[in-house]
């Protein structure tokens, strides 16, 4: 190390860009953070677990990532070690405690800039569950690596209590970095994946903002500019970026049907969600057959990366045209074409496609058309299901930001405690009131049901239901 400089620094690759994106351009630093907790119904010895979580550091590469200003660009690293001596502890009295007082943490930013990387408390609480509450920088970490982390600090855990061989080692993500800025050197492939977004983006015309408020923010815009022909408002606005969360539940009979047909039919869950959701903005935005989300592409298709923790998560730009004479299953066909194409071009840089369609249209820096972004983390609902040996039962949890940059982000995962799914809203309350989005996923669980059940039902029929 040359005057405090690592030897060995790294650009960002393209997941962390866009996170650092994200905080470099807000007053509110949470929103580029992963605040999740993990809770087993057994006692745990927490001093094994320090042990275990050293151990850790060792075995997992995105926690010994830092980051450092080099001439006015930030640049990576990664230490060679890291211990801590000790590990906060809580204990909760009751839920409402447990819950307050990770909310607060949620929204305190973790200041990777100023050298805090992440947060982490081992706590126990009334029900006589064990837990780990971790927070962490967004650009060491997105939510299946936290998932990850989990489930490998969890086997290191279990391998020192019962004194058995350690488990397989995670993959680098130091390695997956080198191999990211390597692809990154490939013209050809990357002027493949331009073409490909400039004839998607030119596809339709401008697209449409359907947000999930409704039109009436639109009509405003249009009356203000005095221009009765705008399609996308202003909805990005850094300055009223506060959210609220609500969480919405469907329970394990439901959720088992969901998961049969997404078998059976060989479909992703978040296809068949977004879906859901798109229909009801459709309904609630003039019926317009354009609805334009984002959605996060966890990038890990290879049996490696899926055994990776660090940061790989990419957003895509998901507009999906989809006319009232279609089917249910026809809809769907034709969101799983759109997603699966963009997942095609993934290594595309988010923040190049998305500066691309902003110069097509000519957007301001608070416009864009995505009335959500929206998230699919596929949690295990029986670890054993991994091929581990585990006798115990546990929960994940992500929390409230309480600030971000999109009118919506919904996160969705199946619930490990009752082997339901549950739907995170994070809702901008500039822009939507708390019974805009109890009606969204009100709407969203009735398409998908009746969808499952009669894949032949048409889409017009799906809107009218909306409607009702």
């Amino acid at each position: 190390m040359k005057n405090n400089v690592p030897e060995v620094l790294y650009d960002l690759i393209p997941s962390q860009q866009t996170m650092y994106l994200m905080f470099k351009y807000t007053f509110s630093k949470q929103i580029s953070q992963i605040p999740t907790s993990f809770s087993i119904d057994k006692d745990m010895d927490f001093e094994l677990l320090t042990k275990a979580l050293n151990i850790e550091f060792q075995r997992n590469d995105s926690l010994r990532l830092r980051f450092i200003k080099v001439d006015k660009e930030l640049k990576q690293y990664f230490l060679p070690e890291f211990r801590m001596s000790s590990v906060p502890y809580k204990f909760f009295r009751s839920t409402q405690q447990q819950e307050e007082f990770f909310a607060k943490d949620a929204q305190t930013p973790v200041r990777f800039d100023k050298g805090q990387n992440f947060r982490i408390i081992f706590y126990k609480n009334a029900e006589g569950h064990n837990g780990i509450y971790f927070n962490v920088s967004h650009l060491n970490m997105d939510a299946m690596g936290a998932m990850v982390f989990y489930v490998d600090l969890i086997q290191v855990y279990r391998a020192l209590k019962n004194g058995t061989e350690m488990p397989k080692r995670l993959a680098s993500y130091e390695e997956y970095i080198q191999e990211e800025l390597a692809r990154l050197q490939n013209t050809k492939k990357t002027e493949k994946h331009e073409k490909f977004y400039r004839e998607y983006f030119a596809y339709g015309g401008e697209p449409f903002y359907a947000g999930v408020h409704g039109p009436a923010f639109l009509e405003k815009y249009k009356k203000k500019k005095k221009n009765p022909d705008l399609r996308v408002p202003p909805a990005y606005n850094p300055l009223l970026d506060k959210c609220n969360m609500i969480t919405g539940h469907i329970g394990p009979e439901d959720a088992a049907e969901i998961f049969d047909f997404c078998r059976t039919n060989k479909i992703a869950p978040e296809s068949l969600f977004m879906l859901g959701l798109r229909t009801h903005c459709a309904a609630i935005n003039y019926r317009t057959d354009d609805v334009f989300m984002m959605a996060t592409c966890s990038k890990r298709a290879t049996v490696k990366e899926k055994h990776m923790s660090g940061c790989l998560v990419q957003p895509v730009q998901v507009r999906t045209i989809i006319p009232e004479t279609y089917t249910f299953s026809e809809g769907l066909k034709e969101y799983t074409r759109v997603r699966t194409n963009l997942y095609r071009h993934s290594e595309y840089p988010y923040i190049t496609a998305r500066d691309m369609s902003r110069d097509m249209y000519n957007y301001s820096l608070i416009q864009g058309p995505a009335c959500m972004m929206f998230s699919w983390i596929p949690i295990p609902i029986d670890l054993n299901s991994l091929g581990m040996d585990f006798d115990f039962k546990f929960d994940f949890k992500t929390y409230d930001l309480g600030r971000y940059f999109t009118p919506l982000y919904t996160i969705c995962s199946p619930d490990p405690k009752d082997k339901g799914i549950n739907l995170n809203y994070m809702y901008r309350i500039k822009l939507s009131q708390k019974e805009d989005i109890e009606i969204l996923h009100e709407n969203a669980i009735k398409v998908i049901m009746a969808g499952i059940r009669n894949p032949q039902i048409s889409m017009k029929e799906l809107l009218d239901m909306c409607e009702k």
